[in-house]
């Protein structure tokens, strides 16, 4: 699920300007809450603090926690709480929720740390371009026997199909905002969200025929994000319901699993399909294991941010993840143990890159991974040509 993506800019002093004087406003005065407000936000702020003496991913947690203190306009409180997410990979220079204390002193000295903290990272390379930059794609997939990818839109209900140079062309068309996508053989699967309706598309690659189509009616739900076992059944999750789904092969029936997975986005499963990998709020990535069904978050260094994972990929005993949101938009990689369960390390692989302006989602094609630098999900006019770059994982 795409979030929002914001570019930066590197802070550059001359040495003639380092003697003058920077003005910076101060703290505005927090907001006197009303008698019914009052008690719903200290159970609010209760309730995280219960949640962080057990959450796994607690940098991911504090920062909520800024923000709520913010959206109280409890400004001391919450630039307090800020303050300690400050070199974890974290960025809230473009996060609305300090949108009235970005300006004074002690908005900037965080801001300093965060720079510092999240220097640029570059090792991708430009592999093609899409010219329909209003696109809004969410998703991506490659065919290897036809060497071919797939884009999924999120605003114009079509998956279009392009070449490695740029030449595209649309594959279906009539579907809702299309998220997660992946093939398997010759079937694309995608994930469609309607008004009333989310919904697991299996199509032909060859023919672009839908082979099956598994649906839940409503609201409150958003297929966000799908994942294969070796044997052919599905998994994918569903945000808002906070939930994953299962397809077993040979079936048509949707199930859930039992397990609740908050703001559940990106999925992945490990090469011999017993192990689950899901990202989470509060744990930060969840592993289930699919034969005993049990779940646990992945351990991690304390310095490594799990917020905001959009793309998930196992490869080659580590996972892959794109980050973006309220996190400086990265890939990173994080090698895992030998049982999958834990990150022994992570590298920071492409970070702050100047083309990134909604980066979100890729697929993995050999040793190489492909990813979308620029979807411009918050831009109504103006589009430049999608750059898809390509890492290189050795």
């Amino acid at each position: 699920m795409n979030r929002s993506l914001w570019s930066r800019l590197a802070v550059f002093l001359i040495a003639g300007l380092l003697l003058t004087p920077v003005a910076f406003a101060q703290l505005p005065a927090s907001a006197t809450l009303s008698e019914k407000d009052a008690p719903l936000f200290r159970a609010e702020v209760e309730r995280i603090e219960s949640l962080l003496t057990y959450a796994s991913d607690k940098v991911t947690v504090t920062y909520v926690m800024a923000r709520t203190w913010a959206s109280a306009k409890q400004w001391p409180q919450a630039v307090e709480w800020l303050r300690k997410t400050a070199g974890t990979g974290l960025d809230p220079s473009r996060d609305p929720a300090f949108a009235d204390v970005q300006k004074t002193a002690e908005f900037e000295s965080i801001m300093t740390a965060v720079r510092e903290a999240t220097p640029p990272v570059s090792h991708s390379a430009r592999a093609f371009e899409i010219p329909e930059g209003d696109l809004v794609p969410e998703s991506m997939a490659y065919d290897p026997h036809r060497k071919q990818f797939y884009f999924g839109s999120a605003g114009k209900g079509k998956i279009i199909r392009c070449s490695a140079s740029g030449e595209c062309s649309n594959f279906a068309e009539g579907l809702g905002s299309v998220l997660g996508l992946k093939i398997r053989g010759d079937g694309l699967w995608a994930l469609s969200n309607a008004d009333m309706e989310s919904a697991l598309i299996h199509f032909d690659l060859l023919q672009g025929a839908v082979l099956g189509k598994y649906a839940i009616p409503g609201p409150g739900h958003e297929f966000n994000d799908l994942a294969f076992t070796p044997e052919g059944d599905v998994y994918l999750t569903d945000t808002p319901a906070a939930v994953v789904l299962h397809l077993a092969k040979g079936t048509t029936r949707l199930t859930q699993l039992r397990h609740p997975f908050d703001l559940a986005n990106g999925i992945a499963t490990s090469p011999d399909g017993r192990l689950l990998f899901v990202s989470t709020f509060g744990d930060g990535i969840s592993v289930m294991d699919l034969k005993t069904r049990a779940v646990a978050p992945v351990a991690h260094p304390p310095d490594l941010c799990l917020g905001m994972i959009d793309g998930l990929y196992f490869e080659r005993g580590s996972l892959l993840a794109i980050q973006n949101g309220f996190v400086s938009p990265r890939v990173v990689r994080m090698h895992l143990s030998r049982d999958l369960r834990s990150i022994e390390r992570f590298d920071v692989l492409e970070r702050r890159n100047p083309l990134f302006d909604g980066v979100t989602t890729g697929v993995v094609v050999g040793r190489d991974f492909y990813f979308m630098a620029n979807t411009q999900d918050e831009k109504k006019s103006g589009f430049n040509p999608i750059a898809i770059l390509k890492l290189n994982l050795n």
